[in-house]
């Protein structure tokens, strides 16, 4: 084994009776905190928030070797997930089949494609519809209105 690594048989044997460096048992020790503080947000902490904890306890490390040492242990903090309000939409989508992809685009005019989107203006959400040659990815029109219905579309063609 010695060979295959490269190293001396003496430093071998002086390597593991050194026993763990300073910095290996610091991060054992700050393991140890990060896990009880993971445990104690009901394992919903990230990084940046056991950082803040550990800032908070007088336990002074770097955001990023927090993060190392979540990650090299397998400590994550729990993601939300996307609610569907509607879920028989999904479904819906889900069995019609996307021909736009089938089409080969070879000149302009060819395939429209459109798209509807809301945008926040103030306090007020409005609704903003765009019609879009594939081909050459040029905005043929576009409509900007307080209702998502069929005349916002129709103005945008």
């Amino acid at each position: 084994m010695c060979r295959l690594y490269g190293v001396t048989r003496a430093g071998l044997y002086a390597w593991r009776a050194r026993g763990r460096s300073l910095r290996a048992r610091e991060n054992q020790a700050l393991r140890v905190r990060i896990e009880a503080i993971h445990l104690a947000s009901h394992r919903t902490y990230g990084s940046p928030r056991v950082h803040r904890e550990l800032a908070r306890s007088g336990c002074r490390a770097s955001e990023n070797r927090v993060a190392r040492l979540m990650r090299r242990h397998g400590i994550m903090g729990r993601v939300a997930t996307i609610r569907y309000s509607n879920p028989g939409m999904r479904r819906y989508y889900a069995c019609l089949s996307n021909r736009q992809l089938e089409v080969q685009v070879r000149r302009p005019d060819q395939v429209w494609v459109g798209d509807i989107t809301y945008l926040k203006v103030g306090a007020i959400y409005r609704y903003l519809a765009v019609v879009m040659d594939r081909y050459s990815r040029r905005v043929l029109g576009w409509s900007f209105g307080k209702r998502k219905d069929v005349k916002l579309t129709l103005r945008a063609l």
